[in-house]
């Protein structure tokens, strides 16, 4: 998300480019994106952490409701959130996905690490720091130093 800037002016209120505010009383829209942004961060993480757990778990089947929300979720992602350009770019990324959580618990263990992956990049494209490792690489060559 872009940070907006206030820019002291002839008390109209305009934007310019979408990232501008013009006139000084209008200063609560930055907070309210500020705020907005926060809100999006912590839904965003809240919704795939349950998506990064069901990956992660193998032979637990998942509540028909869960799927369903999750794949509500990404569909309001990708519709809604996502820039039009980078929507033609991650559609497949997004439609794997939401098959993927469909099939749980019968998935393949190279499944799940390209479904970390697409999770990965869907941090990267909302712009949403991801603390951990979701492929496990650094679990596997843990395992094979001892």
């Amino acid at each position: 998300m872009q940070d907006l800037k206030i820019i002291e002016g002839d008390g109209k209120t305009g934007q310019e480019k979408g990232t501008a505010i013009r006139d000084l009383r209008d200063r609560y829209l930055v907070e309210e994106e500020q705020m907005l942004g926060k809100l999006f961060v912590g839904y965003f993480n809240n919704k795939m952490a349950v998506l990064v757990f069901l990956m992660q778990v193998q032979k637990h089947k998942p509540d028909a409701k869960v799927i369903s929300s999750l794949c509500l979720f990404l569909d309001d992602l990708f519709h809604h959130m996502l820039e039009g350009p980078k929507q033609g770019r991650y559609r497949r990324v997004f439609l794997w996905l939401k098959r993927f959580l469909t099939r749980l618990p019968n998935v393949r263990a190279d499944q799940r690490r390209l479904a970390g992956r697409f999770v990965q990049d869907l941090y990267g494209v909302f712009g949403v720091h991801l603390n951990s490792n979701l492929r496990g690489d650094e679990n596997e060559k843990t395992k094979k130093a001892v």
